[in-house]
């Protein structure tokens, strides 16, 4: 019977040695629908991004971890291959868990201008790159500086969002303690035995993730902070909430005075600031102050300011962009200046109102 049973499963294993890349192609579908599920729980119960910062500990300690697992004698040689396969297989679980979590987040904020764009690419392939068994395995994970990249930006991208959406804690502080974050995962995987070296390295990783984070800022979504509407009118409605006739666009010649409304929607709880930044064909002509908003209203929070433009000609471009305190692109309106401009008209210049 022991015979008959150690056969069978000898068989079985041969089976699965000759079709090994078909199992694992097959698991790594199974790995995208599982991905795809936690897209859809990311839309609906985004309270449960607290779990996703333990997510991060795991895969950060057992990748440190590893190499003195794979190299200790007590463990058998013919076991090394398999205990790193189930390490890394714990590793692709959360974090392509964590990273299409994220995806919906960053969307709603998301208006894809290049910066964010490319923000966006980077996270979608850092979600792939978890999934896809081959890429994690033999590309990823052998290469500790490429390894630690990957880790340590889907750590900044979760505690970006994490601190606001769960702490109440947003603006620098959310960028600052990503970075930070990102910095040390990443200079722990690539620092040298050698101690002068070590710290060289670390002192410049962290220069660079630094400059990253401050000059960076446009490239990420303002995430949780999102446009709810923008309007932009003549003047304000009698109960001042609203423009009294939104704009959809501006006539050509004399221009006058213009009003905007923009509601900003963030976590109840959070506070945040903003400002209205005006430009014409381009060129910033006004910076409002910052305008404080306060967290918890569906319909998000107003936020208002008001300009004076001169003449304006046909094909002009009239754009307001609503900003965080630290330039993070909330929210854009463009207006196109339409019609034939009348004659024998002066023409003044744009300011504020």
């Amino acid at each position: 019977m022991r015979r008959r049973w150690e056969k069978r499963l000898g068989s079985l294993a041969r089976f699965a040695a000759r079709h090994q890349a078909v199992f694992w192609t097959l698991h790594s579908l199974w790995a995208l629908g599982w991905g795809v599920a936690f897209v859809i729980v990311g839309r609906e119960r985004p309270e449960l991004l607290r779990w996703g910062l333990v997510s991060i500990g795991a895969v950060w300690g057992s990748s440190l971890a590893l190499p003195a697992l794979l190299s200790a004698g007590w463990l058998a040689a013919e076991r090394k291959r398999p205990a790193r396969r189930l390490v890394l297989w714990a590793q692709k679980w959360l974090l392509q868990g964590l990273a299409f979590f994220l995806l919906p987040l960053y969307h709603r904020s998301a208006l894809y201008t290049p910066g964010q764009t490319a923000f966006m690419a980077l996270l979608a392939a850092a979600a792939l790159a978890a999934t896809i068994d081959v890429v994690y395995d033999d590309v990823v994970a052998p290469r500790r500086p490429l390894h630690g990249a990957l880790l340590a930006f889907i750590a900044f991208a979760t505690v970006n969002v994490t601190l606001p959406m769960i702490w109440r804690t947003g603006g620098l502080w959310s960028l600052g303690a990503s970075g930070l974050l990102a910095t040390a995962i990443f200079v722990s995987f690539v620092a040298s035995s050698g101690r002068d070296r070590r710290l060289g390295r670390a002192a410049l990783v962290g220069a660079l993730f630094l400059a990253l984070v401050t000059l960076g800022r446009p490239a990420v979504p303002p995430a949780p902070l999102r446009l709810v509407s923008a309007r932009v009118g003549r003047a304000l409605a009698p109960n001042g909430l609203d423009v009294a006739s939104p704009l959809p666009s501006l006539p050509a010649g004399p221009g006058g005075p213009l009003v905007a409304v923009a509601a900003v929607f963030a976590p109840a709880g959070l506070d945040e600031g903003v400002r209205h930044v005006w430009a014409l064909d381009g060129r910033v002509f006004f910076r409002s102050r910052v305008i404080g908003i306060t967290g918890g209203r569906r319909e998000g929070f107003r936020s208002r300011s008001g300009v004076t433009v001169g003449r304006l000609a046909p094909g002009q471009r009239l754009r307001l962009d609503v900003e965080t305190a630290h330039g993070q692109l909330v929210g854009r309106v463009e207006l196109v200046v339409t019609g034939a401009p009348p004659r024998d008209q002066p023409s003044s210049g744009a300011k504020p109102l």
